[in-house]
């Protein structure tokens, strides 16, 4: 597994490589609430993540290498997306868990309507804050999106960037070499009495 410290593979800074694993976490369940909702169908899926462009502070030439093996090698893994996954997938939830406390994320564009996925907006704080956007298609059967990862300045600056492109199809029914998440605890119901 890539390193994103380790020596002889590139140097990509922590705050870069955490963001781009979470972008891609809010992408985990692209399956929209709309008023024409899209959800994945129950199988085996497989993601493709290329590497379109990787630069910044920081970045050694060796790093966007590092980083695309890593992803090429979670590639070849194939997830099973049980009916009761599938049931639950709401990138809307995801975004809205990750304003919350932690993640400090504010989103300024939310567009998932059908099959259209579409956000920005900043996480973080301090010196430690990115600039997250994707753009793309989510169907029941295939997800094609660009995601765009920035670290900020001080100023509010982008000081680099990583793109990404990733897609995600349906390969048939579920098999037996397929990981199986463990299921997503429901919500904790409202107490008695409780108002919004």
């Amino acid at each position: 597994m890539y390193d994103p410290q380790s020596p002889g593979e590139g140097t990509l800074p922590k705050y870069l490589f955490a963001a781009s694993v979470a972008a891609l976490s809010l992408l985990s369940a692209c399956g929209a609430k709309s008023d024409a909702p899209v959800k994945r169908e129950p199988g085996s899926w497989s993601t493709k993540i290329t590497i379109a462009k990787l630069e910044g502070k920081g970045v050694t030439p060796d790093a966007k290498a590092g980083m695309q093996q890593m992803f090429d090698a979670m590639s070849r893994m194939t997830v099973c997306v049980t009916p009761e996954a599938s049931a639950r997938e709401d990138i809307g939830h995801n975004l809205e868990n990750a304003s919350g406390a932690g993640s400090n994320c504010q989103f300024d564009k939310r567009d998932l309507t059908g099959e259209t996925i579409s956000f920005s907006g900043t996480c973080g704080e301090g010196t430690h804050r990115v600039r997250m956007t994707a753009t793309g298609t989510s169907g029941t059967t295939a997800q094609d999106m660009t995601m765009k990862v920035e670290p900020l300045g001080a100023s509010g600056t982008p000081e680099g960037i990583m793109e990404m492109h990733v897609v995600t199809t349906r390969d048939g029914a579920c098999k037996p070499t397929d990981i199986t998440p463990p299921p997503v605890p429901a919500a904790p119901a409202a107490p008695a009495g409780a108002t919004k």
